[in-house]
């Protein structure tokens, strides 16, 4: 919300100026006969109250601008939250007080306000209760409240891997959990552990169909690990800010200073647009983190600078399930479908296994037709979500 205009103030001044002097009439005319005791009552009641309208026109007149108060720096010099911050900010905020002297005491009029932000310093520009400017924090301590902040959420989640997705900032329910290991998730995991042993940063890129268990695998890599993470559901962002918003790689930068994870997990990264801000922010995790990893669909949809290495250093393809995995998933008793569902991704199987469990083979049997061909829709369409 912008602050009132020249004119707007302007003619609201008027309009002031004109009862004051229609109220000083009042009180002359009052006093043009000879008052009474009960006149003398109301004319000094009415004295008092142009004396109150004075006072407080008075203090209009060197009531700073709250507005200027952050640009026009003369001390301290102020940063604004971004907008994925802010909500957290407000909600760990306490002892609100209003500047007296960037108000001029109307109640729709724009006010300075200062809290304390676990012992340090937060202020905004508010009207009424909105917050219309900032908040703002000192820049000189700003890594400092950054680090207690990060703090509290860590012990708010309550657990070692963090999720932000639809509902907000919250602890991760795919943590690893009973995940059956792929040869390939061993791999992969042994992998990473030997760039960590040798204190070599690593960002990969895992690459492969809706359902064919990225998802399942990244957990169970940063579990196995022993490893703090930070999951960012990138769809979720995009719905936010727009599909290329610049205020995406905000949203990233402010949650990973604030978090700081050992693994920054970027799901659906093929759902937003490849900018030049994601690419410094993919540089810029890489530094900050141990190990990033990101999941798409498909890697057409990225620019080649986003596959560089610096920016992902390996891209790993999960178009299948492992073999192993598959005839554990099937039992005895399926072996022979073992060819037709080699090229299923992992939930179509699963869900073949439940509909034999509970309907019969002969109908699960009949019905695969259908979850095949399922299947083969989702893998050709351009906009599946991911895992």
């Amino acid at each position: 919300m912008a602050p009132r205009s020249p004119n707007q103030a302007r003619n609201k001044r008027l309009v002031r100026y004109l009862k004051m002097a229609g109220d000083a009439g009042t009180l002359a005319m009052s006093l043009r006969d000879k008052p009474k005791a009960l006149d003398w009552l109301g004319v000094g009641l009415r004295a008092i109250s142009l004396g109150l309208t004075l006072q407080d026109e008075r203090r209009r007149s060197e009531a700073r601008d709250p507005w200027k108060y952050f640009t026009d720096v003369r001390e301290d010099e102020w940063t604004e939250v971004p907008e994925e911050f802010r909500r957290i900010v407000m909600d760990a905020v306490t002892s609100t007080s209003v500047d007296e002297r960037y108000w001029d005491g109307d109640e729709h009029s724009a006010f300075l306000a200062r809290g304390d932000l676990d012992g340090e310093l937060v202020a905004w520009v508010g009207e009424g209760a909105a917050i219309v400017d900032g908040p703002y924090l000192l820049t000189a301590r700003l890594e400092e409240v950054y680090r207690k902040l990060g703090e509290r959420l860590w012990r708010k989640i309550g657990g070692a891997h963090a999720l932000y997705g639809t509902t907000g900032l919250a602890s991760d329910p795919l943590a690893g959990g009973n995940v059956i290991a792929t040869a390939q998730m061993k791999t992969l995991a042994a992998r990473v552990r030997g760039f960590l042993d040798a204190g070599e940063p690593r960002a990969y890129l895992l690459a492969g169909p809706p359902g064919t268990g990225k998802s399942m695998a990244i957990r169970w890599v940063v579990a196995e690990l022993a490893l703090t993470s930070l999951r960012i559901d990138l769809g979720t962002l995009a719905k936010l800010h727009g599909y290329g918003a610049a205020a995406i790689t905000t949203s990233l930068e402010t949650l990973l200073q604030l978090l700081r994870p050992e693994v920054m997990i970027l799901d659906d990264l093929d759902r937003i647009n490849v900018t030049a801000g994601l690419l410094a922010f993919l540089e810029l995790a890489q530094r900050t983190c141990k190990v990033v990893i990101g999941s798409v669909n498909s890697v057409d949809k990225l620019m080649g600078a986003a596959l560089r290495p610096g920016r992902f250093d390996e891209i790993i393809k999960v178009d299948r399930l492992d073999p192993d995995v598959l005839r554990r998933l099937l039992g005895d008793a399926d072996q022979d479908l073992i060819e037709m569902l080699a090229a299923l991704p992992a939930a179509y199987v699963v869900e073949f296994v439940k509909r034999r469990r509970v309907l019969g083979r002969a109908v699960a049997l009949h019905e695969l037709d259908e979850l095949i061909a399922r299947a083969g829709l989702i893998r050709t369409s351009p906009d599946t979500d991911n895992d």
